[in-house]
């Protein structure tokens, strides 16, 4: 049987003190894997050790199936889900032409793997309705374990979406053949480690050290993504994902951007991030302009902001006289952003 203890001191070491309801999914967890029998050759089904772990955002899902991953399944793969569903795609495109060719993915996919975590579990794709079902019964079917975290209960995944019914028979399959466990409560830990983490020290804002407190915080490299579009625009930036974005301010803000991009950024991602930052003068007009249009915007849609540079650099960003008067509502702005409380008093305000 395995040991609890394994996983907490995993964590303890990190600096992860666990709350009473991720202690609550450990037990429960555990329980379940005394139950669970390994396929053989000699039997022709097993108990199933699937795990769907869901709940709000924040709570610590992925950090707690990374650290079971990790002390319990050595011959074990992660993917996000957006990722999962592209090699998917990827595959099927191989073995068009081949019959049955869901059946060869999954031959690929358990190959040297019996255990696959899919992060970030949500269907909103037609096409990825009607193939994960037959996915995820193929993989048990197999003996391939699977660990999946969701912001949704397994009965409002792809909710309202396009044929809908035909996508019923998966979440039955998922509420029969998996330990569904609800990580209830409500306080969001990476928002906390996020308002908390002090970029103030030089060599904590530079390009590798973002990436490093990016890729710690959303369990995903964001950098191989270097652009993005709004409003059918392309701009750079230093990552990206589904609901993050990372830009350079030396960069972004010298492209021809404005008003209603920033508008659009606002309500694709929820979480921006930006470094790069440096001293601007009148020289750097247009690039301090948009800039106060940004912050004014970000401000106002009550956007999840995260700047990563010496806080002593907000007094002496801009030292020009043209935008003076504007400057002075925008560096009020830039200490409220950069205090601990703005994200946490913003995520008070969002789940009032």
């Amino acid at each position: 049987m395995k040991d609890i203890k394994v996983v907490i001191e995993k964590l303890s070491v990190q600096g992860i003190n666990l709350d009473i309801e991720q202690m609550i999914f450990l037990e429960e967890f555990i329980k379940h894997e005394s139950l669970y029998k390994p396929k053989t050759f000699f039997s022709r089904s097993q108990s199933i050790g699937n795990t769907y772990l869901w709940g709000p955002v924040g709570r610590g899902k992925t950090m707690l199936l990374q650290a079971i991953q990790d002390c319990y399944f050595s011959n074990s793969v992660q993917f996000h889900f957006i990722e999962f569903m592209q090699l998917v795609h990827n595959k099927l495109a191989d073995f068009s032409g081949i019959s049955d060719p869901l059946i060869k993915v999954v031959k690929h996919l358990s190959n040297d793997n019996k255990i696959i975590f899919i992060d970030e579990f949500q269907i909103e794709d037609i096409a990825d309705a009607m193939i994960i079902g037959t996915l995820i019964d193929a993989l048990s079917k197999k003996g391939i374990r699977l660990l999946i975290s969701s912001n949704s209960h397994p009965d409002n995944l792809y909710k309202d979406g396009l044929q809908r019914a035909k996508f019923l028979q998966t979440i039955d399959f998922i509420n029969k053949n998996f330990f569904v466990h609800h990580l209830s409560g409500i306080e969001d830990y990476r928002l906390r480690e996020i308002a908390e983490f002090d970029s103030s020290a030089k060599d904590k804002n530079g390009d590798e050290s973002v990436k490093s407190f990016l890729l710690r915080t959303f369990s995903k490299d964001i950098s191989n993504q270097t652009e993005f579009f709004i409003n059918t625009r392309k701009f750079d930036c230093l990552g990206c994902s589904k609901n993050v974005l990372w830009i350079s301010f030396d960069t972004f803000f010298s492209s021809p951007c404005g008003g209603k991009d920033f508008i659009e950024i606002a309500k694709t991602f929820e979480w921006v991030f930006i470094n790069n930052f440096h001293i601007c003068s009148d020289d750097h007009i247009d690039k301090i302009r948009r800039f106060i249009s940004f912050i004014d915007i970000a401000y106002q849609e009550k956007q999840k902001l995260k700047l990563f540079y010496d806080p002593n650099l907000i007094n002496n960003l801009y030292s020009g006289v043209q935008l003076e008067n504007l400057w002075i509502r925008t560096e009020s702005r830039l200490h409220q952003i950069a205090a601990t409380k703005y994200l946490q008093n913003l995520e008070q305000k969002q789940t009032k």
